[in-house]
């Protein structure tokens, strides 16, 4: 097989390596500086769509810089040419959903929310269902320190192992900068969470959202609470939760979209959902108090290797579809 990559950054350069394990060939590599094929520069930037020949898919590792427009413009870009997309970035899925749905087929788009766990394959799965809540921790990063720290961790040194192990961005940040810096990363995924569900005919973008950051008493309340607190996301057709700490309501449809750290004791579906560590879940609750099932799917979230495994899951359902078509 035959793959285009777009990013060098953490999650691009191991997913090369990724890719050269499993006997891939490298057709282009993409980056800021121009388009790269075994380290040798091959041209500017702009012309990567030159460079596409015998490509049997492209895969997208940038970081979301803007409101996803440049991830968009390559996922159009490489659909004209006919290559199918496996990506992890979300701003495009989070803003420009209408656009892109009708080509999902063509995208795989599992890493985007919830690292290796696939939450969103099974969400979608579930369609049509009976749907009455969904619950989900979608940051790995956030759940991972708030566990680290209710065990008596300190707030920074826990903030610096994150970045060690790649689960937050490096940076002179402070411990509230990076906290605050993850909750963005959570409105992009809840757009993409609330778009996939289908439960509602409209769709949300990210850049509606509008999430309050956390501030120092905030801070403060978060390290006296930490073993009761998780920040968890809500889809429910009842009103939000007035104990939340940060975080955001958003009502569209009749549906109440929030998301914040919540007392994971004062509702027992909390006490179902929550994994340890740096884990996501996904709850789905069918019929009037789950009186028709409740499911929950877990796994590993934040991370380079984790969300490489689901971008290879992905192309390679991408690969099967496409062989099976042209057959």
């Amino acid at each position: 097989m035959k793959a285009g990559a777009v990013g060098a950054g953490i999650i691009g350069t191991a997913l090369l390596d990724r890719l050269g394990e499993a006997g891939w060939e490298t057709g282009f590599v993409a980056r800021r500086s121009g388009v790269y094929i075994n380290g040798e520069r091959l041209g500017d930037l702009d012309k990567y769509a030159e460079y596409c020949g015998g490509v049997d898919v492209a895969f997208l590792a940038i970081p979301t810089l803007d409101d996803g427009r440049t991830a968009f413009d390559y996922i159009h870009s490489f659909h004209r040419l006919g290559i199918p997309v496996v990506t992890c970035e979300k701003g495009a899925m989070s803003n420009y959903y209408d656009e892109l749905e009708g080509s999902l087929d063509c995208i795989g788009y599992s890493a985007t929310v919830g690292g290796g766990t696939r939450l969103l394959r099974y969400l979608r799965e579930m369609q049509g269902r009976n749907i009455w809540e969904i619950h989900a921790i979608v940051n790995g990063t956030l759940n991972y320190i708030f566990d680290e720290v209710s065990s008596g961790r300190s707030l920074g040194e826990v903030v610096a192992e994150t970045k060690k192990l790649g689960y937050a961005e490096p940076g002179e940040g402070s411990p509230l900068d990076v906290l605050n810096g993850e909750l963005h990363d959570v409105a992009m995924k809840t757009a993409i969470l609330f778009n996939i569900s289908g439960v509602a005919d409209k769709r949300i973008r990210a850049v509606d959202i509008c999430y309050k950051p956390l501030d120092d008493d905030d801070l403060r309340r978060l390290m006296r609470e930490a073993s009761s607190r998780r920040y968890i996301v809500s889809i429910s057709g009842e009103n939000g939760d007035n104990d939340m700490i940060g975080g955001f309501e958003h009502n569209v449809d009749g549906w109440t979209i929030s998301a914040g750290f919540r007392n994971i004791h004062e509702n027992p579906l909390f006490q179902q959902l929550v994994p340890p560590g740096v884990n996501n879940a996904l709850m789905i609750v069918e019929g009037e108090y789950g009186s028709d099932g409740t499911y929950v799917v877990k796994g590993q979230g934040a991370g380079a290797k984790p969300t490489i495994s689901s971008m290879m899951k992905d192309a390679d359902k991408l690969l099967k579809k496409k062989i099976f078509t042209i057959t």
